[in-house]
């Protein structure tokens, strides 16, 4: 046992073992580096010695050594051997291979420790690995590796398509979706260049796949650019009392009036382009390389092309509502949102060419909005209404909006029926709700099956093409979609020409998309801002200073609103030029609101413009513990004193609190202790102003600051 003890001295750096009680203890980082080199089972024998060393009962004789030495040599020329079996076998994994050089690497150092040793050792643990074959034609397993992560299941959906591409090259078509791309550079650059164990199974994604409009709107295939829907008319009434004594000719009433709806395809892509695969050898997915050195990692292709058919589902699902067609630009990616139309957008155009009159009623809010769609669902012409065949679609904020105030109102009533599909006073309207809809409030209604989705040929979207590019990879697919509608309404010149009554139209809306207070983001160091999407556009942080000389896309007589969102080279408006009629130039802090009209002549009126801190509430003069109970947006107030605010009262945790300076007058401030975690002390003098949340354990961190 002394010359075991002495290697292990050597072996953990230290000169003598610690002693607890006067027997000999190994710390528990010293256990830990044992049982990570030597094994479980040696580390636990050994503390056992060590202890019975230490009590004066050493145990083992030299026989004993000798013969468990011999019986370890034997086990390594075995592993060995096995070894050379398993690099002669051209189907072993290079999982296998590792774990055997690690246990004859665990083993060799046992043998080490041994033979400078004259005490007894304990046996070592072998676990023998045996060959595996690949089973290419496997319907259960992937390859025949009868393991979880390589199950073909539903479950496993990047197994189903790699086996049906295997399959493929036996003549065997499986109907199985051929597998997708995605960026691995985020974890190579977090993993750095090192092989590591794995620690999971399977490559994690966070991905959730969203819900289809499919299951709301039917699919057609075969549409590949432009089709033409005929659209039939029945102009005046047709039926009258009998009059068969007239001339024929005299009495011949009513008519029909044709019109073409032309259906418009968008052509869609994928693109993506793996690099640099050989690097990956070495790194931290080499026990997916099945490859060797060969620069093409086809198995770890197959593994991580897994998610971006779901990402390219998700993109497509919220396009089919919110996308808005923009025309690419040559060598430059385009957005997902920008490859097509999408319902929303499909309305906004339809009204734009006079073929839906909206209703005119403005927007719902919560507590008005059961009236709003009993006021708006009265509006869809009778005829139509009666039918039993019109649904309302709506945003499912919007539906549960309805639900809260339907209880409020009717709740205590005896008759009432909580969380309806249909609406209250129409029990013949159905309630459709429509995922991804976002923050808009747009209403729509129409004929059950008159809205759908439009496509070329079914799951093109999955059909991947690849083509290997000296060392790199390209991946790409392409497809066509739309949103369409069969039954629109006649088209007219004019607003003013369209009926009162609705009578022309098929598809009736209300006449708000995403409400005013909702801001859709402007492009950076933009200095005409488009209005297409959304009349309410916010600034971003701008890389050099930004003034706006117009608003592209600002329609005449139409209320645009401008916001600044960011204190990054704000933007700013001089009172010049189409902006001449403005009160005064804008300069904005962030918060604050410019809202204009187009005029006919391209100028724009100011309407009003509002600063972050007129809606803000107003902080008592001298308080240092505000309550902030009754909003999320306060300004402070000239002070008799000089006053520091401890603590925000009665605030929740998880909310975000913008608190504006005022004056500077003994200006309140907010150092960075105590209850406040911040970049650094707060003057809160006039212009001022910051972002807090408070966190679970009481305390406020800034957020943001300007």
């Amino acid at each position: 046992m002394k010359g075991i003890l002495k290697t292990v001295l050597e072996f953990l750096g230290v000169t003598a073992f610690v002693e607890e009680g006067g027997v000999k203890k190994l710390t528990e980082d010293q256990k830990q580096k044992m049982i990570q080199n030597f094994g479980e089972a040696f580390t636990t024998k050994f503390i056992a010695d060590l202890e019975h060393e230490s009590n004066g009962d050493g145990t083992g004789t030299a026989t004993e050594d000798s013969a468990q030495l011999t019986e370890l040599k034997n086990k390594l020329a075995a592993s060995e051997q096995e070894l050379a079996n398993l690099r002669s076998s051209t189907s072993t994994f290079e999982t296998d291979k590792a774990d055997l050089m690690k246990t004859i690497n665990e083993q060799k150092a046992l043998i080490t420790i041994l033979s400078a040793s004259d005490g007894v050792d304990p046996k070592p643990t072998h676990v023998s690995k045996g060959t595996e074959t690949m089973d290419e034609k496997n319907d259960k397993f992937l390859f025949g590796i009868q393991q979880p992560f390589m199950a073909i299941d539903d479950a496993h959906p990047y197994n189903q398509r790699a086996y049906a591409s295997l399959m493929e090259k036996h003549g065997i078509v499986i109907p199985f979706r051929k597998a997708a791309s995605m960026d691995y550079e985020s974890l190579k650059t977090d993993l750095g260049d090192y092989f590591r164990v794995r620690k999971q199974e399977q490559i994690q994604s966070f991905l959730q796949k969203l819900p289809s409009l499919e299951t709301i709107f039917k699919v057609e295939s075969g549409y590949q650019d432009q089709a033409v829907l005929i659209n039939l008319f029945l102009t005046d009434d047709f039926s009258q009392a009998g009059n068969t004594g007239s001339t024929f000719e005299n009495v011949v009433k009513g008519g029909y009036k044709f019109e073409p709806e032309i259906l418009r395809m968008f052509d869609v892509m994928f693109a993506h382009k793996f690099t640099d695969l050989s690097k990956l050898e070495k790194t931290w997915m080499g026990y997916l390389n099945r490859e060797g050195s060969s620069t093409m990692k086809w198995s770890f292709i197959q593994y991580i092309l897994v998610e971006t058919g779901k990402k390219l589902h998700n993109e497509r699902e919220i396009r089919r509502v919110r996308g808005k067609r923009i025309n690419p630009t040559l060598n430059v990616p385009g957005t997902a949102l920008g490859a097509s139309d999408g319902m929303l957008e499909f309305i906004k155009k339809q009204i734009a060419l006079f073929k839906i009159k909206p209703f005119a009623i403005g927007e719902w809010t919560e507590s008005n909005i059961a009236e709003y769609i009993r006021q708006a669902t009265a509006m869809v012409p009778i005829v139509i209404r009666d039918t039993g065949t019109v649904v309302l679609y709506m945003s499912p904020d919007a539906l549960t909006a309805y639900w809260k105030n339907l209880e409020l109102l009717y709740g205590v009533n005896q008759d009432y029926t909580a969380n309806i599909k249909y609406v209250k006073e129409y029990p013949n309207v159905k309630i459709e709700t429509v995922p991804n809809m976002g923050v808009s409030k747009r209403m729509v209604w129409t004929v059950a099956g008159n809205f759908s989705l439009f496509e070329d040929q079914p799951n093109e979207m999955f059909n991947f093409s690849l083509e290997q590019q000296d060392w790199s990879l390209k991946v790409w697919s392409n497809w066509k979609e739309s949103f369409w509608a069969y039954l629109i309404g006649k088209k007219h010149a004019s607003a003013a020409e369209m009926p009162d009554d609705y009578s022309t139209q098929l598809i009736f809306c209300n006449d708000v998309d995403e409400p005013a207070n909702y801001y859709v983001p402007m492009l950076a160091d933009d200095t005409t801002p488009s209005v297409a999407q959304h009349t309410s556009i916010v600034s971003v942080a701008n890389t050099v200073a930004t003034a706006i000389t117009d608003i592209d896309d600002a329609e005449i007589n139409q209320e645009v609103r401008l916001k600044c969102g960011n204190s990054t080279n704000p933007i700013t408006i001089a009172a010049a030029n189409k902006f001449s009629l403005l009160t005064a130039a804008w300069n904005p802090a962030v918060g604050d609101v410019l809202i204009l009209k187009k005029r006919s002549d391209g100028k724009f009126i100011e309407i009003d413009r509002q600063d972050a801190t007129s809606k803000a509430i107003a902080i008592a003069a001298d308080d240092t513990t505000p309550d902030v109970a009754a909003g999320d947006t306060f300004v402070t107030n000239a002070n008799t004193a000089a006053t520091a605010i401890t603590t925000l009262d009665n605030a929740i945790t998880g909310r975000v609190y913008t608190i504006y300076g005022a004056g500077s007058t003994n200006a309140s401030t907010i150092a960075n202790s105590g209850n406040f975690v911040l970049t650094a002390a707060m003057t809160l003098s006039a212009g001022k102003w910051i972002q807090l949340q408070k966190a679970a354990n009481g305390k406020f961190y800034e957020i943001n600051r300007g």
